[in-house]
């Protein structure tokens, strides 16, 4: 019973988190700019043309009845049509979530066993250069914002040695009816950028995680007890260190991977990926109000199930989570 009341709690937190975000995200999409303006030529459209336009997308009911209509056609599974692409807005989105997950997930795999091996270094060699030298660089990585971090790795890795390509996907290969760019040595090359620019301050915060974790393991009675039977600093590190140390770093590598998936827009801009921040700025820019919707509710989604997820894991690790709740 109480995981079941755990898992019911997380979902109802999550549903109305999803009402919270589709209202938000529709106030303000439609408190930008009139998409009729995009969708008829103004040069040549008359007043009755703009009018005309204007009923057949909707747009002169009452915000409040928009609303509803929107959540009616998304609990249909129909987000509507995109003003621009004239391609309904949900395929369009799934068109480019792949990219979007292949770039993170490659950003992940960098970030989560760097940041990990060097927290449990530092926390092991604690107060040491190395792990002054850490600290500061955590430090560091955390607050360089993202745009300033990829452009200067676009100047360094792009332009100054010509080493990596500074932008696109390169060449893909099809797998279960997608396209993926590490499947090539061109497209893995297209890739090294944007996930190192997603993947360094993700490295940066999980380190310090380690680093704190293993402190304070390490001065714990039980790990003492180990040194004191003739156990190897490596054993102690690897069999009874990093397992105490896992449930907050694999809570804290769930979170950051649907961070990316939802903060990506920044890299994605810049790196020319055809992702779904990509699209979702081109689609604001565009005033393309049922591609933005859709967009947002899929990063929501996704966000909002990595959260639930990653809750439900800790309460199956800590049974303390489960008498809490």
């Amino acid at each position: 019973m109480g995981m079941i009341s755990v898992a019911l709690g997380r979902l109802g937190q999550a549903f109305l988190l999803l009402i919270a975000m589709s209202l938000i995200g529709f106030i303000g999409i439609h408190s930008v700019g009139n998409p009729v303006f995009n969708v008829v030529n103004i040069e040549t459209a008359t007043p009755e043309d703009i009018h005309a336009a204007t009923i057949a997308l909707g747009l002169d009911q009452p915000i409040w009845r928009q609303y509803l209509a929107f959540i009616g056609n998304v609990v249909s599974g129909n987000f509507g049509t995109s003003y621009i692409y004239h391609l309904p807005a949900f395929e369009l989105v799934m068109s480019k979530l792949p990219a979007t997950l292949e770039l993170a997930s490659i950003a992940m795999l960098i970030a989560a066993p760097l940041g990990t091996g060097l927290g449990l270094l530092a926390g092991r060699r604690s107060g040491t250069l190395f792990d002054r030298t850490m600290v500061k660089a955590s430090v560091s990585a955390l607050s360089i914002p993202s745009f300033w971090l990829a452009m200067m790795l676009i100047l360094v890795g792009a332009i100054l040695t010509g080493w990596f390509p500074s932008g696109g996907r390169g060449l893909t290969a099809s797998f279960l009816g997608q396209e993926w760019s590490f499947l090539t040595a061109n497209g893995l090359w297209h890739l090294v950028l944007p996930a190192l620019a997603l993947a360094i301050p993700n490295i940066a915060l999980i380190a310090r995680l380690s680093r704190s974790g293993t402190i304070e393991v390490e001065n714990l009675d039980y790990t003492r007890f180990c040194r004191a039977k003739g156990l190897s600093a490596r054993r102690i590190l690897f069999r009874h260190t990093l397992p105490n140390i896992s449930v907050p770093i694999v809570t804290i590598i769930g979170l950051q991977f649907g961070g990316m998936l939802a903060f990506a827009v920044v890299v994605e801009t810049i790196f020319s990926w055809p992702g779904v921040g990509k699209l979702l700025i081109d689609s604001i820019q565009l005033l393309d109000r049922p591609v933005v919707m859709a967009t947002l509710t899929v990063i929501a989604v996704a966000f909002v199930a990595l959260n639930a997820l990653v809750d439900l894991f800790y309460a199956v690790l800590d049974p303390r989570v489960r008498l809490s709740s």
